[in-house]
């Protein structure tokens, strides 16, 4: 998952070329927000359903990214008792704008009767 803070688009609700965050998930445009209007895009009917695929996948590759890690630094080990309690955080964090995206969406759905 990421989330760029910094793209710079034209916005196609308010008309305004500006900032605009954008989420990533499993490496695909999933939903942009525009910084001017507030206006959330969502490009999938179902980011959950996204977001729970993308963390399968991460999830999927971790052992081989471990075992790589632990080949070219041995030393990595030791990080990994402080990574696993700070994790679930993370993972709270993701949870939590991935439902900004959805929640912003749904609210300027029912201002404007269902045209997003």
């Amino acid at each position: 998952m990421k989330v760029e803070r910094d793209a710079i688009l034209t916005c196609s609700t308010c008309g305004v070329e500006g900032p605009h965050e954008l989420l990533y998930l499993s490496e695909h445009l999933r939903a942009s927000r525009c910084a001017n209007c507030g206006i959330t895009r969502v490009y999938s009917g179902h980011i959950y359903v996204e977001y729970a695929k993308d963390l399968a996948e991460r999830t999927a590759r971790l052992p081989l990214k471990l075992a790589e890690d632990a080949l070219r630094r041995p030393t990595s080990l030791l990080g990994l008792p402080i990574k696993a309690v700070l994790k679930p955080a993370g993972l709270l964090n993701e949870m939590n704008l991935v439902a900004a995206f959805e929640r912003d969406r749904q609210r300027k759905a029912s201002d404007t009767g269902g045209r997003v």
